[in-house]
């Protein structure tokens, strides 16, 4: 249902990409791939160290969500790329362009890739952790679900 993407997301998710979309290209998957990639660079990049461990799992948990060679693969390719080079983890208003039409769960599985993500190279680092609690603050989730996750 693209009803619930907002103009900005669309004009956001263009930038990143580099390719002129419309609403009609944004689904619902393609929004949660692209929060997704912004908070997983957000949790690789906020210690200023970038293993190849966080490497490896950024990359095996986004495809995931695709197949090779498909579009998603390719688009998630872009997102990447769009997201690092103007450092949009850093940047939470756009964050939450992006996730506004996620659902409560999705924002909840959205932290806890982070999590899964930040304990990638053998342990957390205090600044990922406190990295995680701003943008699950953001997100509006319960800072109980963040105790058990």
């Amino acid at each position: 249902d693209t009803l619930l993407v907002r103009p900005q997301a669309v004009d956001l998710l263009s930038r990143i990409t580099g390719r002129q979309l419309k609403e009609q290209d944004l689904m619902p998957p393609v929004i949660f791939l692209a929060s997704l990639v912004m908070v997983l660079l957000g949790v690789i990049f906020v210690d200023g160290t970038v293993t190849e461990e966080e490497k490896q799992r950024l990359l095996s948990t986004l495809y995931r969500f695709s197949a090779p060679e498909s579009d998603a693969r390719r688009l998630t390719h872009l997102m990447i790329k769009g997201i690092k080079e103007n450092q949009l983890y850093r940047k939470s208003e756009d964050l939450l362009t992006l996730t506004a039409s996620l659902t409560e769960s999705q924002k909840l599985l959205l932290i806890s890739f982070g999590y899964e993500m930040s304990l990638s190279d053998g342990e957390m680092d205090e600044r990922e952790k406190k990295y995680l609690e701003v943008i699950a603050k953001r997100l509006g989730i319960n800072s109980e679900y963040l105790t058990v996750i």
